[in-house]
């Protein structure tokens, strides 16, 4: 009998991380693996998921690097057929946020073609969970969209950047479950939204339900669906596709004050391994949370290990 696995598709990345402009770089400078997905699958490898994660198959001197990079951090990874460069991602921080960006590589994320996908089936009968970023090409995530519902098996979206928000619902295809923050939805809704209020911890969300930016995250997913959107300071707020009650999970905190700059893609990948455990909403966003917290106060995938 072969074991279910949670699916990953996207690529890893060469990032280079500093202050200063794009171009002119200053210290603090730091250059480490990433991609939204990538980190998915080394925090859910770190919770003991088990991932498996699909991405091209890198050309270059940096190639065996990537395989040594993942296996050491518990992640198998399937290189198709499709040969590219790894991707560089080069970014200016200010106070841990990015400002502003340059990404090399595309490419990396396109060549997975539904046709190319396709080919190989079996690893996706063989799938829990299907799992990819809005950095994809719009046809593949629709194909995957589609894939994922054939199969009976939830598709969970990641929205990996502001810029590509017009992938939230691909070719009108939905997810099952989708991850933003509060920009991103109000870019995919096209209007400003305006803030939530005051959500203190235990507090009844129950006038929320009509707000506008709740009514917007509903729109991203079908009835059986759930949105997550995470609001900075103010923690996050789950939102169930079929108009039930929403849960607030408050922001981590350090030393008593709340994390502005948040993990987002930490937080989705717990809050999918504790769901994969299986484990309720409510319990499953507070030990994500917990682990988010964790993770910022000591930025390794060790910090997530049971």
């Amino acid at each position: 009998m072969t074991t279910e696995r949670p699916l990953l598709i996207g690529t890893v990345t060469l990032d280079y991380l500093h202050e200063g402009p794009i171009g002119r770089a200053l210290p603090p400078a730091a250059l480490q693996w990433g991609g939204v997905i990538h980190n998915v699958a080394c925090a859910m490898a770190a919770r003991g998921s088990d991932p498996l994660f699909l991405t091209a198959e890198y050309t270059g001197d940096l190639a065996p690097a990537v395989d040594a990079h993942l296996a050491a951090h518990g992640v198998e990874r399937i290189a198709l057929p499709a040969p590219t460069p790894l991707p560089l991602f080069e970014a200016q921080l200010v106070d841990g946020s990015v400002i502003d960006m340059h990404f090399v590589g595309q490419a990396a994320l396109d060549l997975l073609t539904p046709e190319l996908l396709g080919a190989r089936p079996e690893l996706f009968d063989q799938a829990s969970v299907i799992v990819s970023g809005t950095d994809s090409h719009p046809a593949t995530l629709a194909w995957l969209c589609a894939t994922a519902r054939e199969r009976g098996i939830p598709f969970w979206l990641l929205s990996a950047d502001p810029t590509e928000v017009h992938k939230l619902v691909p070719d009108g295809e939905q997810a099952t479950f989708v991850s933003l923050n509060a920009r991103e939805l109000s870019l995919w809704a096209g209007t400003e939204l305006p803030g939530l209020p005051g959500l203190p911890h235990g507090s009844d969300l129950s006038d929320l339900s009509a707000h506008e930016a709740i009514a917007a995250a509903r729109k991203l997913v079908d009835s059986d669906g759930h949105v997550l959107v995470t609001l900075g300071a103010q923690g996050s707020v789950l939102v169930p596709g079929d108009g039930g009650a929403l849960l607030h999970q408050p922001a981590p905190t350090v030393n008593g004050q709340p994390l502005t700059v948040g993990a987002g893609d930490i937080l989705f990948a717990c809050l999918l391994a504790a769901r994969l455990a299986p484990t309720p909403w409510a319990e499953a966003l507070r030990e994500a949370a917990a682990l988010t917290t964790a993770y910022l106060t000591t930025p390794t995938y060790a910090a997530l290990r049971p």
